[in-house]
């Protein structure tokens, strides 16, 4: 390993101390106090550069040698290991081919006892180490009589992530992490070792094998080669063949006979863990020597177990093949794997799967037994055509099953080949509407969407999408489908013509499903910024949050460029009074400022100070949403840009001033322009600035004099704003123009009644504000009794529980949230927690199929947040228990 990873371990208790003693994973520098310890590992699982790590840790104090180098080299020669604590890695190395695993470990224990006991650390493997009888001997020589045992952990998925980052040069670790697990080999990458082989087999054939079954394969042979020379000179040599034989043959007996795995030795044995005599046919020698590597790990003392389950179950059905092959029957094989009525039983399905991968013999057997295990835990890419036709078929016969195999699609994408496409054809183009051909459909279109393109079927899947005869959410997956091929050959033109059919009502989208998927895949290429707003409607079913939903909320604005952003912000500009209902409908009242909140980040420095104007307009009458969940962030975020913008400030407000009207409406629509810099704190200059400005403008513009006085005035006093001013210098630079003289003085001049400058500019901005309060306050309140009864809408149960979790900026969560955002009215208060409770009772509840159904089509339920809302809103106001 070239990456050094710390490590954890975890102590394994002697048999007559407290075994019931919970033990933790430590970090092993914690244990740099003990007089000794024994560091215990599987094969590969990175004992000595552990070694190494604390060794370095410890300079001079320490010393790192080989358990051979130890027993070989003369005391007197090596000083360095005097008054050291000693790393003496290998025990295992030197065990190995001796008559007498005892012989070499006493040696070392006279050693250590000749240099003087001290402190010592020792590795071995698992399958060498002698439990308790090689502690109680080992500890006649620690200098406090007592040695801890210890075992390493497996890796983290942090740790996984670092070292695979490490080996793949220029790679993706997750890509790779997720690879392996779609193939199912993510049992290997806890160990070191196998991380890196695994790494190495990918990075050797230039990117992961073509199949399951191939990856299995060269991960298994590669990990079966024993790389350390000490135990291949120090005992019997054996094949990689051999090994994987014997390996196999242990899995397949472990399997079949149900047991957790082997023991070395007889005192250990048990039902579970039997001793390798039960593997009749094999030679014991082996059999040892396939345990001892990295196909095998140890669960403690001398009991042994694959090394994970989707191994165990590749090589015993490798090996149940080579028995098959060498003329034992299939189906007495498949008796031990089946229950009375003739069905896989649940434990042997990764078996049987694997199985039908490696033997043809008894793979019609198996796929009609267990069609949905032999697509999901073996490698289906072997079959032949007739095979892959005869699961298919047995597939649709498996009824609503198989629809619980719809997330896990891709496990079975080698149906979905270039031989198979008139098959596929046959089964698409079917007359029958039944449910389990439906069912069976949607299968093949998910397959389809994920899988090798077939252009062949390109006509199919649109006519499906047209196709109201089908159930409605099948055109979805059937989009998909074509869509995937659209990526291999330019299908703009269909996809468009789609969208405009979609547009007028000829093909049906009630869930607006389709429409969410064509502007996903066409904006902003085909479907530029202006003409995308021509698709925000007020109309659909609101039932859930689909792909229309999320496209508006998120997609839009991540698959934006610059310009794109740009274009948005000016068009939207143009068409916001138009937009404004269907925002509303759509509960999408943050996307303008979200949209200004990305377009200033993106190019907001490099606009015309007209433009950037027109942007700032879009949003002003919406900062009432700082106080929801909808927009806070937002403004939040257009205030910060504004505030490192002082120089930008300024232009907006000149740009502002210069489009009010010179007439009586002039106060009404200046202070209004405030309103474009969203609450930013003014630059430090700002009262200097606008009084210099009124000076300079005093003559041409009077009214816009007037205004930028004022705000000067108001800047004056001890505030952020006001550099460089005093009431000296106000009074000086107005002294030559009488008419600033003159305003100067009434600005100055004690303030009138509160009421008398509450004019109609003011009271307008009130109206608007109290306005959108009414609507907000008036939609709940015409809900009060559905929320009562447990009936009202989901979308807007959503939108409560939305802000019933929102408050992100803000103390207020839960009912206090509710409270503000409806101005503390009881009553719509009451009915809108009692209609959150309710949620977890509604027979319109989602069950957690369709939940992760729609999870798989990038949906969610609107009634998902209102339930945990309710589930929150009954453990607040559940009765305290007494006891």
């Amino acid at each position: 390993m070239n990456l050094m990873v710390p490590r954890t371990c975890s102590e394994v208790l002697p048999k007559d101390g407290d075994e019931n003693r919970e033990t933790h994973s430590r970090p092993l520098e914690e244990f740099r106090s003990a007089a000794g310890y024994v560091l215990l590992g599987d094969p590969g699982s990175g004992k000595t550069e552990a070694f190494k790590a604390e060794c370095e840790a410890l300079e001079e104090s320490a010393c790192l040698t080989t358990a051979r180098d130890f027993l070989t080299l003369d005391i007197e020669s090596r000083p360095e290991w005097r008054d050291k604590t000693l790393f003496i890695d290998g025990l295992d190395e030197i065990r190995a081919g001796a008559s007498d695993a005892r012989t070499p470990f006493d040696q070392v224990r006279r050693r250590l006892d000749k240099l003087g006991r001290p402190s010592f650390r020792l590795s071995c493997r698992d399958a060498d180490w002698l439990g308790d009888n090689d502690r109680r001997h080992l500890e006649s020589v620690s200098r406090d009589s007592q040695v801890k045992v210890l075992r390493l952990d497996p890796l983290t998925d942090s740790d996984v992530d670092r070292i695979v980052n490490d080996r793949l040069s220029g790679g993706d670790a997750q890509e790779f992490i997720d690879a392996a697990r779609e193939r199912g080999v993510d049992g290997l990458l806890r160990n070191p070792q196998s991380l890196i082989m695994l790494a190495e087999v990918v990075a050797e054939g230039g990117g992961w094998p073509q199949s399951r079954l191939e990856t299995f394969e060269k991960a298994c042979s590669k990990m079966v080669r024993e790389h350390n020379e000490e135990h291949q000179l120090g005992g019997q040599q054996y094949t990689p063949d051999q090994l994987m034989d014997a390996a196999g043959r242990l899995c397949a007996v472990q399997l079949l006979a149900g047991t957790a795995g082997y023991s070395l030795r007889n005192s250990e044995a048990d039902g579970d863990y039997p001793l390798l005599d039960v593997c009749k046919n094999g030679s014991p020698e082996t059999l040892r020597g396939a345990l001892s590597t990295k196909l095998f790990k140890s669960e403690h003392n001398s009991h042994f177990v694959p090394v994970h389950r989707h191994v165990a179950e590749f090589l015993g059905a490798r090996n149940l093949a080579q028995v098959i092959a060498a003329g034992l029957p299939a189906r007495r094989v498949l008796a031990l794997m089946t229950g009375g009525d003739g069905i896989v039983v649940t434990e042997m399905r990764g078996l049987s799967a694997w199985l039908a991968a490696h033997c043809g013999n008894a793979r019609a057997d198996l796929i009609e037994r267990d069609p949905i295990g032999v697509g999901l835990y073996g490698d289906i890419h072997e079959f032949s055509r007739e095979e892959k036709r005869a699961l298919l078929e047995a597939l649709g016969r498996e009824g609503s099953r198989i629809g619980s195999v719809f997330p896990t699609a891709t496990a079975f994408g080698a149906l979905a080949t270039p031989d198979m496409e008139s098959v596929l054809e046959e089964l698409l183009t079917s007359s029958s509407r039944s449910r389990d051909h439906q069912l069976l459909t949607e299968f093949i279109l998910l397959i389809l969407g994920q899988g090798v393109a077939l252009p062949g079927l390109s006509r199919i899947l649109i006519e499906i999408v047209r196709d109201d005869t089908w159930w409605p959410h099948i055109n979805i997956p059937a989009l998909d489908a074509f869509i995937h091929l659209h990526n291999s050959q330019d299908k703009t033109g269909e996809l468009k013509e789609l969208l405009a059919d979609i547009q007028s009502g000829r093909v049906s989208d009630p869930t607006d499903e389709l429409l969410g998927t064509l502007l996903t895949q066409l904006y902003p290429r085909d479907l530029p910024p202006p003409k995308v707003w021509d698709y925000l409607s007020e109309t659909g079913d609101r039932g859930f949050i689909g792909r229309y939903i999320v496209f508006w909320e998120s997609k839009l604005i991540h698959k934006s460029s610059p310009e794109d952003l740009a274009g948005l912000l000016d068009s939207l500009a143009d068409r916001l009074s138009h937009l404004r209902s269907a925002l509303d409908a759509r509960y999408l009242h943050g996307l303008p400022l979200k949209l200004l909140a990305a377009g200033l980040e993106a190019r907001g420095d490099a606009i015309e100070t007209n433009r950037l104007y027109d942007w700032l307009s879009i949003s002003i009458w919406d900062q009432d949403l700082e106080s929801s969940s909808d927009g806070r962030e937002s403004i939040l975020q257009i205030r910060s840009w504004l505030e490192q913008r002082p120089e930008i400030q300024k232009k907006i407000i000149v740009e502002g001033l210069g489009r009010c009207p010179e007439t009586d409406e002039f106060r009404y629509h200046a202070f209004n322009v405030q309103k474009r810099l969203y609450g930013a704190r003014p630059p430090n200059d700002f009262g200097l600035w606008c009084l210099e400005r009124a000076v300079a403008v005093a003559d041409t513009k009077p009214h816009v004099a007037e205004h930028l006085l004022e705000l000067a005035v108001r800047a004056h006093k001890p505030q952020s704003a006001s550099e460089g001013l005093s009431l000296e210098v106000l009074q000086e630079r107005v002294r030559e123009n009488e008419k600033l003289k003159t305003s100067l003085d009434r600005l100055l001049s004690p303030p009138p009644s509160p009421t008398k400058y509450r004019d109609r500019d003011t009271e307008r901005v009130l109206e608007k504000h109290k306005q959108r309060e009414r609507q907000r306050l008036d939609a709940v309140r015409s809900n009060v009794a559905a929320l009562r009864e447990n009936r009202a809408a989901p979308a807007l149960l959503y939108r409560m529980a939305r802000e019933y979790f929102g408050n992100f900026f803000n103390a207020d969560d839960g009912p206090n949230a509710i409270a503000k955002w409806l101005r503390d009215n009881r009553d719509l208060i009451d009915a809108t927690l009692q209609g959150l409770r309710g949620v977890i009772d509604r027979e319109d509840l989602p069950d957690i199929d369709e939940i992760l159904s729609l999870r798989e089509k990038g949906q969610m339920h609107y009634l998902g947040l209102p339930f945990l809302a309710g589930l929150a809103e009954i453990e607040r106001t559940a009765p305290e228990d007494p006891s």
